[in-house]
């Protein structure tokens, strides 16, 4: 059976509690959130007797069921859970743990009525070819984070402000968003941050979002290139100038400003929607979706001249020994005369 975290959370407090969950994602935030869901099922008094968690890259699959088997002590519960549930996908195991799946097939079929067996698996992508993954999806509760889409995001946002009388504006939801390429670890981790500073007034606007949200490498290139496709040539050479003098490596800088380009064009010349795009390119929808609002205001020649432009550079950076500032200055100039010929 598949729910969503709202509907665990609901169950959990109604005392519905299933034998065994099957938790699928790979954002820390919503897995601690479902991990202390769990833990809480047992008392603090008791948990050094009827809590397990078992790491499959450091122990055996045999273990964490056997474990799972015994009976709690002391206890109306036992809460066993098992992390990097890797023998789910169809990746190669890269430690020497051999894990028997067999062992939990078997204990699938007929689980412990006391115990609560979660099990974690921190990917993308399941194997669903492979009899346990199958068996676990049919008969398991899941719980999958993998299409976690905005709207999610942004109840959870609005329901955590709203439990401490906070409001935040939508053109601030939305720049929060993007400073943080949607990752609900960062935009969780950057509202305890927001919340400190409107204390007083308990209202969050776009400014203080644009003035304490920490930048990350893909949104100072998301601005840099916002500025270039903008001709405002200049703030974006200085914007390259602050990124090299903070320490940036040239050619990381320069590699994502071609990486982001060359997403612009995919978007660009693509008939596919949204999630299918961002399946097919691998990349997270909430890029794509961005993408798409910004190839609409520029041509393919603005978006291609470039992307052509910056592969250039980054031959001469890889080849020469000459001054990335001026090389990225020097692209500027030709772009600019591109555009205008």
């Amino acid at each position: 059976m598949a729910i969503n975290l709202t509907q665990l959370e609901q169950n959990i407090k109604a005392g519905q509690i299933d034998p065994i969950y099957l938790i699928q994602g790979n954002d820390q935030y919503l897995l601690d959130v479902v991990r202390h869901l769990f833990i809480n099922l047992i008392p603090n008094e008791d948990r050094m007797l009827n809590l397990a968690q078992f790491d499959m890259r450091e122990t055996a699959l045999s273990v964490a069921i056997d474990d799972a088997k015994s009976v709690p002590f002391f206890g109306d519960r036992r809460v066993v859970i098992i992390d990097q549930a890797q023998f789910l996908t169809g990746e190669s195991s890269r430690g020497k743990i051999e894990h028997n799946v067999d062992d939990l097939i078997e204990y699938v079929k007929q689980p412990e009525p006391q115990t609560v067996l979660i099990i974690i698996a921190p990917y993308d992508k399941l194997d669903g070819r492979k009899k346990v993954t199958k068996l676990l999806k049919e008969r398991a509760t899941y719980l999958s984070f993998v299409d976690f889409s905005e709207r999610d995001l942004q109840k959870m946002v609005e329901h955590n402000l709203h439990e401490d009388g906070y409001v935040i504006d939508g053109d601030a939801l939305q720049l929060l968003f993007r400073l943080t390429d949607m990752s609900v670890t960062a935009v969780m981790n950057e509202l305890k941050k927001l919340k400190l500073y409107a204390l007083e007034t308990k209202h969050i606007d776009a400014a203080s979002v644009d003035a304490l949200v920490t930048r990350t490498l893909s949104q100072n290139v998301f601005e840099l290139i916002d500025n270039l496709l903008n001709q405002n040539l200049r703030q974006a050479v200085e914007l390259y100038h602050e990124l090299l003098f903070s320490g940036e490596e040239p050619l990381r800088l320069l590699g994502a400003m071609i990486s982001q380009f060359r997403l612009l064009i995919q978007v660009k010349t693509s008939k596919q929607s949204e999630q299918g795009l961002a399946t097919a390119l691998k990349v997270h929808p909430y890029r794509v979706k961005l993408a798409k609002k910004t190839v609409r205001r520029f041509s393919y020649k603005a978006l291609s001249g470039a992307f052509l432009g910056l592969s250039e550079m980054e031959k001469e950076l890889k080849s020469t020994q000459k001054d990335p500032e001026m090389l990225f200055e020097l692209f500027v100039l030709r772009y600019q005369n591109d555009l205008k010929s």
